[in-house]
């Protein structure tokens, strides 16, 4: 009997003990697979944009942080709130945060797309990105976007965004209207607006001043300018004029 009451005995305790060995085990695993064990950032480029780069998101992800949240446990990482830090950057469109498998904090953002470049008579520089809104120029990178310059971009650089005033509505038309036409991006390097709205355009190669006039019935202008272009300048020469005016219906003056 007492022999039979010592190995119940150590069974118990060998059957306790692995139990506790189970649990311990389960604990660790579950401990490791719910704290930030790395960060991974991913940063969309698709439009060769360089912009923000993976120190700066990950500076943006520190932020408030200490030096650094790698070990945390993910219920004490606010997701959204990291997202939102991402997203305050003013090159960054939007972000995604989530946990991966690995137990990895993975960031992917978007960047903003620039159209255009503003520059004033003052000196102040802005890009305008692809929803109108105005960005910041930065130190890392600089887009190969049309310049829009003139007295009309002071008033222009006031707003945060051009679709806030009609006119600058019709700029930002005859900017996309030359972005998304393969051979107006290849010509048109430098858009001049007046402080009347006068658009004065300089063409990437060439001397020729291409007075456009008003940022209005865009398409019938440029398919006037597309006759200079195409089928006088080839037969003229290309240094034949130095001055092409389409703001009047149905003209293509030329000097």
């Amino acid at each position: 009997m007492k022999v039979k009451e010592s190995i119940s005995k150590i069974g118990s305790v060998l059957g306790i003990g692995l139990v506790l060995f189970l649990i311990i085990g389960f604990v660790e695993k579950g401990e490791i697979g719910y704290r930030v064990d790395d960060i991974d950032v991913e940063i969309e480029n698709a439009y060769e944009n360089f912009f923000i780069d993976e120190a700066d998101v990950m500076a943006l992800i520190m932020e408030n942080e200490g030096d650094s949240i790698l070990g945390d446990k993910f219920g004490r990482v606010s997701l959204k709130d990291i997202e939102r830090r991402i997203e305050s950057h003013s090159f960054v469109k939007d972000a995604e945060v989530f946990r991966d498998l690995k137990g990895h904090l993975v960031v992917k953002a978007r960047q903003n797309k620039p159209v255009a470049r503003l520059i004033s008579n003052s000196g102040k520089h802005a890009y305008i990105g692809a929803e109108g809104d105005l960005l910041p120029v930065s130190a890392k990178y600089t887009a190969r976007v049309p310049v829009i310059t003139g007295a009309y971009v002071s008033k222009m650089l006031e707003r945060a965004n051009v679709n806030n005033d009609s006119y600058d509505q019709k700029i930002f038309s005859l900017i996309n209207y030359i972005n998304d036409n393969e051979f107006w991006t290849m010509q048109i390097g430098q858009v001049d607006v007046d402080m009347k709205g006068n658009v004065v355009m300089y063409p990437q190669v060439g001397d020729q001043r291409l007075e456009f006039g008003p940022a209005e019935d865009i398409d019938k202008k440029f398919k006037r300018l597309n006759i200079f272009f195409k089928q006088i300048m080839p037969t003229k020469g290309w240094n034949t004029y130095d001055r092409v005016n389409v703001a009047y219906k149905d003209q293509i003056i030329c000097e």
